[in-house]
């Protein structure tokens, strides 16, 4: 739907108007820079989690090890076993997290960036069209 600039009838209406779009347009961009900032919070966590992924593997591959050693005592065995359990559910819960994060944050986020754009986008477009008008009018 156009916009009728022409129910703006004096250059003190357009500025209001102008001021009030600048300010609509200033709370979207800064809609914009927390979407960014998420975002990058998000890949931070992302990494993080990665990285305790990596760590969570190697403890299990260390326990895996010293129960596949023939010399190890019982209460050592059990020990390790208990160890190995916890680092498999470490692994499972790191491994669920990141994978329930990632898609439907992600897919939802981009969502909202093209909804913001959009209207970055219209507010723009809206402040020139009231701009160009303005200055058709008498001073």
């Amino acid at each position: 739907m156009a916009l009728d600039v022409t129910v703006l009838t004096t250059r003190a209406e357009c500025d209001e108007v102008l001021d009030d779009l600048a300010a609509e347009l200033d709370g979207y961009q800064q809609r914009t820079s927390n979407l960014e900032f998420a975002d990058r919070r998000t890949s931070r966590s992302q990494a993080d989690a990665a990285g305790q992924l990596a760590g969570v593997e190697a403890e299990i591959a260390a326990y895996s090890a010293i129960l596949a050693s023939p010399d190890i005592t019982a209460a050592m065995r059990k020990q390790n076993e208990t160890k190995l359990r916890r680092a498999n559910d470490r692994r499972d819960n790191l491994t669920d997290t990141g994978s329930a994060r990632s898609a439907t944050s992600r897919f939802l986020a981009a969502v909202d960036a093209q909804q913001v754009q959009a209207q970055v986008d219209v507010l723009t477009d809206a402040q020139t069209q009231v701009t160009k008008h303005q200055a058709t009018l008498p001073a």
